[in-house]
């Protein structure tokens, strides 16, 4: 950074506004190893079993962070894998792996398939969770403990639909179902059938929607699955 003397000799020769474009420019952001980030931090070597979420939530940032931190190097930031090296920007120090995964709860799948829509913005649209496409009649599984608090056969374009309340705030979402095997106020176990996959509501192939929400806010599933 330069000494006060040559930014009093810049606001000399310069007008106010370059003078600070100069200074922004010094400290704008950097790019290193194919990381984007604004000032320092640390790699992290992922354990088994962590997450974007799991790992983000350890060192204090938000998943969008870390994700857009790591948009160059990791082929798909929303996933990441044992062994693979995460860049956290602001981290001064690693945090160990078991402070770094989920302790208090974990998301399982609920239908292992293709992922037809991510989560975020595609195009003009929008999607607030997952789209996975499976075979018809594949088991739909609750994602974590919880109850069933709302069951419906007819929900708008999602047709049969399921929301399963967690504990911590945490909400899923189950739609585009076949046969459902629950009702509503019924707990059940994570890893329980709950459905089978089906192609109801505006679905065009057999699929599953899957969102979870936190607080009422959708949060990305791949921030939080396995």
């Amino acid at each position: 950074m330069p000494e006060p003397e040559a930014v009093i000799c810049f606001t000399r020769m310069f007008s106010l506004k370059k003078v600070m474009f100069f200074i922004l420019s010094v400290f704008a952001v950097i790019t290193v190893y194919g990381c984007t980030y604004i000032g320092p931090g640390i790699y992290h070597k992922v354990s088994e079993g962590e997450t974007v979420w799991s790992i983000s939530r350890a060192y204090g940032i938000k998943p969008e962070e870390l994700v857009r931190a790591n948009a160059r190097h990791i082929p798909d930031p929303d996933r990441i894998s044992s062994g693979q090296q995460v860049y956290v920007p602001g981290a001064r120090r690693p945090i160990t792996a078991r402070a770094a995964t989920v302790q208090d709860i974990g998301f399982i799948w609920p239908v292992r398939g293709d992922i037809i829509h991510k989560y975020g913005r595609e195009g003009a649209r929008r999607y607030l969770g997952l789209t996975i496409g499976a075979p018809e009649g594949t088991p739909v599984l609750a994602s974590e403990d919880g109850q069933v608090i709302f069951v419906s056969e007819s929900f708008r374009a999602y047709g049969n639909t399921i929301i399963i309340e967690h504990a911590n705030d945490y909400v899923t979402v189950y739609a585009h179902n076949g046969i459902m095997s629950v009702q509503e106020g019924q707990e059940v176990a994570k890893g329980e059938k709950i459905a089978e996959v089906g192609s109801t509501g505006h679905a065009e192939t057999p699929r599953l929607y899957f969102e979870i929400r936190y607080k009422e806010k959708p949060e990305n599933p791949l921030h939080l699955l396995p």
